[in-house]
């Protein structure tokens, strides 16, 4: 249900939100242009990178900082950062560097855009890898058995200590090493949480499900719904002593058992703020927590970090996170002699500003040079076209999705974040507004420039799979014809089928899945056979209301204990921008 709450506002959140903490860090420099925060780097370590959507601050720019990350990527709010802005960072970066290692929070965005990025830093003679943190336990493994673990709080602890890594030991070590430390770290780390409520995204509505008497157990940081409702709140002990702490640490749950704790191991506790927890609370909590921890399982945690470090905005609740220390420790003593304990690596110094143990010291900003971000699109010419036609059916596939927005906005709030239809009308707005430059008398390049235009202004998951498609379309157009042939029907549909191959190798979804997937599948397969839009439309809108009795395999809503009965909401937009061409032909 939809409420109205008071909240602060301030006009274009994002850039102001970047250009102050450019401003109250003089360590750190921000390229406004692409949303990175970076710092200088030594020519003989190697370079972090993390990042994500907005709304999780200080993660991630607050942990740019001698001693932790060197570039932090930043993507519109709950959405990852685009391809585009991912490699620049890296650019920028690995000039002051011997390597770029991407620390990436593992959601499906993010993980899509990251590794992209990394694939075409290689394939431009950059030094990248990618590791990818998970450390949630309340998706357990049936549920969250083809994605994984997603990304909380504990991904911090991989930002200090991989850093510090870096910081020490990198002129040794190269990129692959300190890429396994990250995995180490990662592979002795749980987390869950719960809160109260959703939070508050600026320049959004409040919207929740819950009435006042109601909690959630397994919170994730993008307003998701957690996997539990308490219809009851309980005291806070009781919310760790039944609902909390056996989730981390019962061995007999297999679904959830990621990681085993002797009584013996040194254990670091980590109590996260999700945003909206008093300071006075969140210290009553780690009290809470290390005693029912002695008193139930005989661990004694060998150090306690209290702090706001991995938010969602405002959001009511907190999470609990325990790192073994101990097997850490062993693992790294195998490949690395010199590092006795992993606390040293936890505790060493570090000028990243969201970490709460440290004194930071002032450096010099660093600088770069711009001219590495210029990126010219330059593809080949192919297929002559109709231009003024195009660009009527797209205007009219454009309106048509933005006047859906609401509806599949509802729908996202639902099952998601709630952002999948403001996502979709920037990448609308994106087209309309750049038509004019990029039509060219060539749709291979129009399509490229599309392409361009999307990344740049959706971002998140449905950004890089849109970018990617219509890249692909581009590249058909040029496979199939040349420059003096006309687009007809027939070429339109092969290239169709080879966009859809293309996008394909980035996703692991499939018709079944729940995703945009089972609409554009059978549009693409009914187009190729009958070269009838209209009939390809309806098999399109046929299978987005098929999602609706599907269980969700990818994205935010595979993390949704109950989404049936409601299509997913990419599947309905595509469906609408379609419906707008197919009013018009």
């Amino acid at each position: 249900m939809s409420v109205e709450i008071k909240s602060f506002e301030v006009s274009d959140p994002l850039t102001a939100s970047l250009k102050g903490f450019a401003e109250t860090n003089p360590n750190v420099e921000l390229i406004l242009k692409e949303k990175i925060i970076f710092r200088n780097t030594d020519k003989g370590k190697v370079a972090l990178i993390s990042g994500g959507g907005a709304g999780h601050e200080p993660t991630h720019a607050g942990f740019v900082g001698a001693g932790c990350l060197s570039a932090a990527v930043c993507g519109d709010i709950f959405a990852s950062p685009s391809t585009k802005q991912i490699l620049n960072a890296i650019k920028v970066v690995s000039k002051s560097s011997s390597g770029v290692l991407l620390i990436v929070k593992n959601y499906t965005g993010d993980v899509l855009h990251f590794g992209l990025a990394a694939e075409r830093a290689r394939a431009l003679g950059i030094d990248c890898s990618v590791a990818v943190v998970g450390d949630d336990v309340a998706v357990g493994r049936n549920k969250g058995g083809l994605v994984g673990r997603r990304a909380l709080a504990g991904t911090v602890l991989v930002h200090k200590i991989v850093g510090a890594f870096a910081e020490s030991y990198s002129d040794k070590y190269g990129l692959e090493d300190v890429s396994k430390v990250a995995k180490i770290v990662n592979d002795n780390l749980v987390t869950i949480g719960s809160s109260l409520d959703h939070c508050k995204v600026p320049g959004r509505p409040f919207e929740t499900e819950l009435n006042d008497k109601q909690m959630e157990v397994g919170m994730g940081i993008h307003n998701e719904p957690g996997v539990h409702v308490l219809d009851k709140i309980p005291s806070v002990d009781k919310l760790i002593e039944e609902h909390m702490l056996p989730k981390l640490l019962d061995p007999k749950d297999e679904d959830r058992h990621f990681v085993s704790f002797d009584e013996k191991d040194d254990v670091v506790l980590l109590v996260n703020n999700l945003g909206g927890v008093s300071n006075f609370m969140l210290t009553a909590i780690v009290d809470v927590t290390k005693r029912l921890l002695e008193k139930h399982y005989n661990i004694v945690p060998v150090q306690s970090i209290c702090g706001t470090l991995m938010t969602s905005f405002n959001g009511n609740g907190f999470s609990i996170t325990l790192f073994n220390a101990s097997k850490a420790s062993e693992a790294l003593k195998k490949d690395f002699d010199e590092v006795e304990s992993v606390l040293d690596l936890l505790n060493e110094h570090t000028e990243a500003p969201g970490w709460p143990i440290k004194n930071v010291t002032m450096d010099a900003a660093p600088t770069y040079d711009e001219s590495i971000l210029e990126e010219v699109i330059d593809v080949q010419k192919a297929g002559k076209y109709d231009s003024e036609k195009v660009s009527e059916l797209l205007k009219s596939a454009t309106d048509q999705l933005i006047k859906s927005e609401p509806h599949i906005t509802h729908l996202d709030n639902q099952v998601g974040d709630g952002d999948c239809g403001y996502t979709l009308v920037a990448g609308a707005k994106a087209i309309t507004e750049n038509l004019e430059k990029i039509s060219s008398e060539y749709l291979s390049q129009t399509l490229a420039e599309v392409s361009d235009h999307i990344e740049s202004a959706m971002g998140g998951t449905s950004g890089g799979l849109y970018s990617i498609f219509i890249s692909g379309l581009s590249k058909g157009i040029i496979e199939q014809c040349g420059e003096s042939d006309t687009v007809n029907a027939d070429i339109f549909a092969k290239a169709l089928e080879i966009a859809y191959g293309t996008l394909c190798k980035y996703t692991r979804a499939r018709p079944g899945d729940s995703t945009m997937i089972d609409a554009l599948e059978p549009f693409v397969k009914e187009f190729s056979a009958t070269k009838d839009f209209h009939k390809a439309f309806l098999k399109a809108e046929e299978g987005a209301q098929s999602t609706g009795n599907l269980e969700a395999k990818f994205g935010r809503a595979s993390y949704v204990e109950d989404t049936e009965e409601i299509p997913d909401p990419g599947a309905i937009g595509l469906v609408e921008f379609l419906r707008g061409v197919d009013s018009k032909l």
